[in-house]
């Protein structure tokens, strides 16, 4: 019987089972926003749960995936119709009490998978607060080059090399993920190309490149249509290669994540 890789697919009894082979637990964390007049509002949530899935689906020995969490940090983009905000606080006290529960049932390594940028900073801190309430070893990430291109080099680096579409928001990356995922939800012949990230000495906007400051501002004084970049020139080709590089390296970065010893605290007073 194949192996399933899917948390809420198991019974409690496959549970127990799931537990004794200590896979890591993914918990996908995205949003619902605007990406601008082309993409749906679920984009984030497609992109990183698709990773999540894909990533499971060819290690489910190592893997095992939880139902997103579809909402996150978006009071900034409340300006767009359609966009769903949760406060911080709230979104703390769920996610990692998501992940506790996990942590309480016996898993040792837990990965809490960010899809959307402002969701950073909430899930590195959801994270630690599960290592510090049960001495799990829980980490907070994100698969998403939109955000952190570290899993879909090279891929990626050959596309800032050879393209100036923009990886920020609803650009050439987040549009050609989706050409390739869900085809039928992009709508083409709206998309539009704007450029309205600020660019200072000190503080870069888009991703990668390096940034003193992290400031996030309201999201409709940055852009009028919902973009920062530019999705026309993006391909379902493209799509294919940065979800394959990244579905590769996120295999391997899982079955390295699950190598971190579970070392017992020492009270050295």
């Amino acid at each position: 019987m194949d192996t399933k890789y899917q948390y809420a697919e198991l019974t409690w009894p496959e549970m127990r089972q799931a537990i004794a082979r200590q896979p890591v637990v993914l918990l996908p964390f995205g949003t619902v926003e605007d990406h601008g007049p082309h993409l749906p509002l679920n984009t984030d949530n497609i992109i990183v749960e698709a990773i999540c899935l894909e990533t499971a689906r060819r290690a489910p020995d190592v893997t095992l995936v939880m139902p997103l969490i579809t909402y996150g940090l978006d009071e900034h983009h409340m300006d767009f119709p359609g966009t769903v905000s949760v406060d911080i606080d709230t979104l703390i006290h769920y996610v990692s009490a998501v992940a506790i529960s996990v942590a309480r049932h016996g898993f040792t390594h837990i990965l809490i998978v960010n899809g959307h940028g402002s969701n950073a900073s909430i899930a590195d801190l959801a994270a630690r607060r599960v290592v510090l309430e049960t001495g799990a070893v829980c980490g907070a990430m994100s698969p998403n080059a939109a955000i952190d291109p570290t899993l879909a080099e090279p891929t990626f680096s050959q596309m800032r090399r050879s393209s100036s579409g923009g990886v920020a928001h609803a650009g050439e990356y987040e549009t050609a993920m989706m050409l390739y995922l869900r085809p039928d939800l992009v709508q083409m012949d709206k998309a539009v190309r704007e450029m309205g990230q600020i660019k200072l000495k000190y503080f870069n906007w888009d991703h990668p490149e390096p940034s003193i400051l992290a400031w996030q501002d309201w999201w409709s004084r940055m852009s009028e249509s919902g973009v920062c970049g530019d999705p026309t020139v993006a391909t379902a080709e493209f799509g294919k290669a940065l979800f394959e590089t990244t579905v590769e390296n996120f295999v391997r970065f899982v079955r390295e994540f699950r190598t971190i010893p579970l070392r017992p605290r020492q009270d050295l007073h």
